[in-house]
């Protein structure tokens, strides 16, 4: 299994913006898809001692599949600036994921459009991917814009990982959502990082590699956000942790 890998300097850094846990699946629950996997509040703790140098990147991860939080440059002032700073990052034809607006006290936020219903934690495939070539996905973008904190929840465990324990064949195989579903329902093991994003910051990550969402739950303020995909190099920003 391959863990998510986190761009930090300082392990301190990463251990005061950090909780680990475990999650829960939930039933019937009106405003989710039936089985969506969302985090366990109860379980929240801080990341164990030690265990910020297992999210390191090692020599071979590749860009694509690094996890990095950046705080916005004292120029991007409002959603017009932040999309023109975003056309000089280095992809030519980033695409807009467009904004959300989320109240406080929600354990994910994000909503599919088609049905209104919550996922839970879950993969981006806007360009559905085969199993080969899932690593060389687009990364997604998404900046706070306030006026609360929000947090970037990701699984601790990739998803051609968890093809490869709920598939006999993965080679031809198109990973989704429903793959994670099936492994929690197997028993197999998953816990969440849950990183918090403070107004101002925001955060790079492979949503079609790490299985992700957002959360409000246990804030008190809502909060905006702007996202895009694109093909960029790593460490674009200087490191925020």
């Amino acid at each position: 299994m391959y863990p998510a890998a986190i761009a930090f300097r300082n392990p301190a850094a990463l251990h005061a913006r950090c909780d680990y846990g475990r999650v829960r699946r939930l039933y019937f629950e009106p405003d989710y898809e039936t089985c969506a996997v969302v985090p366990d509040a109860a379980s929240w703790e801080p990341l164990p001692a030690g265990y910020a140098e297992r999210f390191a990147p090692g020599y071979f991860t590749p860009g694509t599949g690094l996890v990095e939080l950046f705080k916005l440059p004292s120029s991007v002032t409002d959603r017009d600036t932040l999309a023109a700073m975003v056309g000089t990052l280095g992809d030519p034809h980033p695409v807009t994921l467009g904004d959300s607006d989320d109240p406080p006290g929600d354990p994910t936020t994000h909503v599919l459009p088609e049905s209104g219903k919550r996922p839970g934690l879950h993969i981006d495939n806007h360009q559905n991917l085969p199993y080969g070539e899932r690593r060389k996905a687009r990364r997604r973008l998404c900046v706070n814009l306030g006026p609360g904190s929000r947090y970037l929840l990701v699984a601790d465990t990739d998803i051609l990982s968890i093809c490869r324990c709920v598939r006999d064949r993965c080679e031809d195989h198109y990973p989704s959502t429903g793959d994670l579903r099936t492994y929690l329902a197997l028993h197999r093991p998953l816990r969440l990082l849950r990183l918090r994003i403070d107004p101002g910051e925001g955060w790079l990550a492979p949503t079609s590699f790490l299985p992700y969402d957002e959360s409000t739950e246990g804030l008190d303020r809502p909060s905006a956000t702007s996202s895009w995909l694109g093909h960029w190099e790593p460490y674009l920003f200087d490191p925020l942790i």
